[in-house]
């Protein structure tokens, strides 16, 4: 769960504008960013990953019931995450507790503790997230 809200979320820099010379491919994670950068400023701040993971969260919650059960998420419940993820153990992932896992994403994220996430800060917490 908490690869796909960071993936998408984020989340999780000054972005380096290429050289014509360079043929630069964007990445997925770089689209996600810059469309989570709300106001184009190059870094995000938690209302922008939340404005996101909340979207995600109302996108994924099929039933409109504030949760996130096991049957809509599929094949990701059976991830540890999202056992992780449901802090009150009712085998479903409410907002808040989604909430409150993206805010502790973003601080573990914050490694200059800016208040704001670089690409570099969030393409490097991806990573460690792929990293066994």
């Amino acid at each position: 769960m908490k690869r796909m809200l960071i993936a998408a979320a984020v989340s999780l820099l000054a972005l380096a504008p290429a050289s014509a010379q360079e043929e630069e491919t964007t990445s997925d994670l770089m689209v996600i960013f810059l469309e989570a950068d709300r106001d184009n400023n190059k870094v995000l701040d938690k209302g922008e990953v939340l404005i996101v993971a909340i979207e995600q969260f109302d996108e994924v919650d099929v039933d409109n019931d504030g949760k996130i059960e096991k049957e809509e998420v599929d094949d990701l419940a059976l991830v540890e995450e999202f056992s992780d993820n449901d802090t009150n153990k009712d085998g479903a992932i409410e907002i808040e507790e989604m909430i409150n896992e993206k805010v502790d994403d973003f601080n573990a994220a914050d490694k200059d503790n800016s208040g704001t996430l670089s690409y570099e800060e969030v393409d490097e917490a991806y990573e460690s997230l792929k990293t066994p």
